[in-house]
């Protein structure tokens, strides 16, 4: 059994305020930013911008996160491999990184076509509220028509 040091009690004492100070400093940050999301939000719906309008980071977190998860992923199981043999290193170094890439590019990709998607649905909405405000999204005076001519 290890012997416990009488010295462990002011190390701890010491090291905790560098554990929880960034952590509470952290919590009061994410309790503030909700705050001005939800700020915003009642703002935007004040103003009459779509709800949707306002978000559309998850996409880019999407397509950037997996990628960098996927290599970070392959490059763990590089440094952790320990071949058994002489030839094994590579296959396993091939697969590693093949899939990382095939992950990354899959990854991208479906980011891609949920922005795409997003910004449709974005431009349908905002054409949706323009209609909703009554003004029209032409101008009805640059078009001549029959019937009102008599």
């Amino acid at each position: 059994m290890h012997e416990f040091s009488p010295l462990w009690i002011p190390i701890l004492g010491i090291l905790m305020p560098v554990v929880l100070v960034p952590m509470i400093m952290l919590l009061k940050h994410r309790t503030l930013q909700r705050e001005w999301q939800h700020k915003e939000r009642m703002r935007a719906i004040e103003m009459g911008i779509p709800a949707g309008a306002i978000a559309g980071g998850g996409v880019g977190a999407m397509g950037a996160g997996v990628p960098i998860a996927s290599v970070i992923a392959a490059a763990v199981t590089s440094l952790a491999y320990q071949p058994t043999s002489s030839g094994d290193e590579v296959p396993v170094f091939a697969i590693a990184w093949g899939l990382a890439f095939f992950i990354s590019i899959l990854g991208m990709a479906s980011a891609l076509m949920l922005a795409h998607i997003q910004g449709r649905a974005r431009n349908q909405a905002e054409s949706l509220h323009a209609m909703r405000a009554g003004k029209a999204s032409f101008d009805p005076d640059a078009y001549d028509v029959v019937s009102s001519r008599g």
